[in-house]
């Protein structure tokens, strides 16, 4: 689905940018070399931002094996 309609950035590309360090819109946009347009997705990116911070909080710690 797309995002941001002036830059054409889809859910995938703002969960890529999310998961390698954007913790704001701003950042997302920056991740994917651009800059805010109009400024209607921004809620929008707040929104899945928060979610994929959520679900990384929620993901069980992986141990390496051989550690019990």
């Amino acid at each position: 689905m797309i995002i941001c309609i002036c830059r054409r950035i889809n859910e995938t590309a703002v969960r890529e940018a999310v998961r390698a360090g954007a913790a704001c819109p701003e950042s997302v946009q920056a991740h994917n070399g651009t800059t805010f347009n109009c400024g209607k997705c921004r809620t929008t990116l707040a929104k899945i931002i928060e979610g994929e911070k959520k679900a990384e909080r929620l993901e069980p710690a992986l141990v390496p094996a051989g550690s019990f």
